[in-house]
């Protein structure tokens, strides 16, 4: 199934919805983004779970600029997920590897706020960061390609 086909499916089972979104938005949604990944890096190593969250939390605001600046939002009670999915279809297959990457940590990060047993170790921290760190390079590209006067951070 191509991208085109993959988003309109979810389209027509209601994860996503069409939407128009502003360049403000978009660029808060990245800023704010910035901003969970350097308040990551301030914890990581003090606090193992609050950092993966910031981290976590860094990704969806990227993804969904990606699902937004398409035109879309996410609408249902899976956002996160049928955001990193959008997200990596919308982006091209070459991103699947990472996206499948994203969902493992999606469900991570659900078990650490519904059901909080098991604490976050360093090496998960330092997983979903490095996933990030390659993610961000690949969705930054995207979007200048997309909308060059989104305002992009260099590195995370």
């Amino acid at each position: 199934m191509n991208s085109k086909d993959f988003i309109n499916e979810l389209v027509s089972k209601g994860k996503l919805k069409k939407q128009t979104t502003d360049m403000s938005y978009l660029n808060g949604l990245i800023e704010a983004a910035k901003r969970n990944f350097d308040a990551a890096a301030l914890v990581k190593n003090k606090m193992d779970e609050a950092a993966f969250k910031l981290i976590y939390d860094g990704l969806l605001q990227i993804g969904r600029a990606v699902v937004m600046l398409n035109g879309y939002r996410p609408d249902d009670g899976e956002q996160h997920k049928a955001t990193f999915l959008a997200a990596g279809a919308l982006m091209g297959a070459e991103l699947h590897d990472l996206t499948d990457r994203i969902q493992k940590f999606r469900i991570k990060r659900n078990n650490c706020v519904y059901e909080p047993q098991g604490l976050i170790t360093g090496s998960e921290v330092d997983a979903i960061l490095n996933t990030a760190k390659e993610y961000w390079p690949r969705v930054k590209r995207y979007l200048q390609s997309k909308n060059p006067q989104l305002k992009l951070f260099k590195d995370i």
